[in-house]
């Protein structure tokens, strides 16, 4: 059956940004609390808002809007130095 596939099919092409979508929010808080190592809990914490609040915007069943999303947004450019940020605030 590999015999049958063209010479430049691929089915593990590198990943890019210019072969994916752009992260929504949600995808945005998550993948920053897996850079950071948190839990909801204390991800919610740092961000002082509950952690009912932050289920809800990552199973997408809210959405933040403009401060909270603005956060989030720092949150994944620069996980370690706003983590640093906040918790010294």
């Amino acid at each position: 059956m590999a015999d049958d596939l063209p010479d430049d099919w691929d089915d593990n092409p590198e990943w890019d940004e210019t072969n994916s979508a752009p992260l929504s929010p949600a995808g945005m808080l998550s993948v920053a609390r897996a850079k950071l190592g948190l839990t909801q809990q204390a991800a919610a914490d740092l961000l002082g808002i509950s952690v009912a609040t932050l289920r809800n915007w990552e199973q997408k069943r809210t959405a933040p809007e403009g401060p909270g999303r603005a956060l989030i947004r720092l949150l994944y450019d620069h996980p370690e130095e706003i983590r640093d940020w906040l918790s010294a605030a």
